[in-house]
């Protein structure tokens, strides 16, 4: 199936099928499906439509024992061993400036926080061989 070529909408109602054929294989009405889940039967009547939100969906599925069929979706894409042999360590994540960020003329000011600030803090300072007064020669 070439669901790249779908619509939005023909996406939905192939999900609202998918979810009525699971309920009824599990040999669950939708009113008990509506109980379990604690949405309404007229919500659940929408989800198998293809219309309704995300929330519902979600405990929906779970409902019905096909919460799994989400795993794909929230789980981080693998680094690639290759990738990182080729360019000495993983790629590194790009942030998008926000409007709070920018500093004068529109360019982009760094704050001394999160991980750029830790690492600083890591690094330790070199010592200072002028003045040395521990008696060890460096």
């Amino acid at each position: 199936m070439r669901t790249q070529r779908m619509s939005d909408d023909a996406i939905a109602t192939l999900l609202g099928r998918a979810l009525r054929d699971r309920r009824l294989r599990k040999n669950i009405t939708q009113n008990e499906l509506a109980e379990l889940t604690g949405v309404s039967t007229p919500t659940l009547q929408k989800l198998e439509k293809g219309k309704g939100t995300i929330a519902n969906l979600i405990s929906t599925l779970r409902g019905v024992g096909a919460i799994d069929l989400l795993v794909p979706l929230i789980t981080p894409p693998p680094v690639s061993p290759l990738a990182v042999s080729r360019t000495g360590s993983p790629k590194k994540r790009i942030r998008a400036a926000s409007s709070h960020t920018m500093g004068p003329k529109g360019s982009p000011q760094h704050e001394r926080t999160g991980t750029s600030a830790s690492v600083s803090s890591l690094l330790i300072p070199k010592k200072n061989h002028k003045g040395n007064n521990d008696g060890q020669d460096s």
